[in-house]
């Protein structure tokens, strides 16, 4: 039986492609809807689509204002450009869903996309947006439900993107060299291709659990690569090395970790926090402390692992638990087992 949050929610993601089916028209399209001529503070009142065919510039006021649902813009390949202050689309703090953004670039605003409705817009669509190098925020979404594809987010002076709720989409993401985390969003998200270097805060930071990112890379942040709380993650097919803090932190249980390589972070390559965490085909080199920290809990499963040259522990288990196949060469401790009489090893190489 399907629950009535589950069901909600995918009641919210057909909206959400309906709206994404009026924003991007086919290029040989003629513009249907209202044009934008000019940035203002009168709002957009209505449903429809609308659509810019020049660049826009604000001085002294947001750009465009949505205080209506069910509205779908195309800003057919132009920019909107700021003052260093204002924002560039918002909701102006009105309540709005099923709001759709499409093919541009919206730069120097104090944030770039900005729905903070009352009660917390959402089913935002996003995609083919670039919100780089604006003085705050790239994207602030407070709302649930949202489908962000094909994004830049670089160079902000704060978060690249920040979501303040769940259930949200987020494919082919750059989230490079923000002042904040480069990308931030609470529950139950899937993350898909996204790359997030460089940044002052957190690569990527998911909190709240039930949280997969993959086919991602999040190397030389100033905190951690990727730092997910709660339970029942997932990371497959990443990237996370040379951060300051760790390379994939994930604070809760029953996580899973699948071909994650971690090398030369300043903490663990890998550190996970409790019990029947699960981690396979992975690396973890040269980092300061801990290559694959699973010492933080019980029944953890080690599988298929390199870990060489760390500072401490290559692998750290706390048993019971399962160390598979493990590698681990040069390391103050090549294998830590807390306990170990409890512990099943097999087939290791960690002298």
């Amino acid at each position: 039986m399907i629950s009535k949050t589950v069901l909600r929610w995918l009641t919210l993601a057909a909206l959400v492609g309906l709206s994404l089916g009026v924003m991007v028209p086919a290029a040989s399209a003629a513009f249907v809807g209202t044009e934008i001529t000019a940035c203002s503070n009168t709002p957009i009142l209505v449903a429809g689509n609308f659509f810019l065919k020049k660049n826009l510039t604000a001085t002294g006021t947001d750009c465009i204002r949505v205080e209506h649902s069910n509205v779908a813009i195309d800003m057919n390949g132009h920019t909107i450009t700021g003052d260093g202050a204002h924002r560039g689309i918002t909701d102006n703090g009105v309540f709005v869903d099923s709001v759709a953004i499409a093919n541009g670039k919206i730069k120097d605003f104090d944030e770039g996309i900005d729905f903070f409705g009352c009660c917390s817009s959402e089913l935002i669509t996003i995609e083919k947006v670039d919100v780089s190098n604006n003085k705050g925020t790239g994207i602030v979404i407070e709302g649930c439900c949202n489908s962000i594809t094909d994004v830049k987010a670089n160079g902000d002076g704060d978060d690249g993107i920040f979501i303040d709720d769940a259930f949200n989409v987020f494919n082919k993401i750059q989230a490079n060299d923000n002042t904040g985390d480069g990308l931030f969003a609470f529950c139950c998200n899937t993350a898909n291709q996204i790359t997030a270097n460089g940044n002052t805060a957190n690569g990527i930071n998911l909190e709240e659990g039930s949280t997969g990112v993959s086919n991602s890379q999040a190397n030389d942040n100033k905190e951690n690569g990727i730092f997910m709380t709660s339970s029942s993650n997932s990371l497959a097919n990443i990237k996370a090395s040379g951060n300051t803090f760790a390379g994939t932190d994930l604070t809760g249980d029953d996580n899973q970790a699948t071909n994650v390589t971690a090398d030369n972070n300043g903490a663990d390559g890998m550190e996970f926090g409790s019990d029947t965490e699960d981690v396979a085909d992975s690396v973890a080199n040269n980092n300061k402390v801990v290559g694959i920290d699973l010492g933080n809990g019980t029944f953890n499963t080690a599988t298929d692992l390199t870990a060489n040259h760390n500072g401490t522990d290559g692998v750290a288990l706390k048993c019971p638990g399962n160390a598979v196949n493990v590698r681990a060469h040069n390391n103050t401790t090549n294998l830590f087992e807390i306990t170990p009489a409890l512990c099943t090893n097999l087939d290791n190489n960690a002298p």
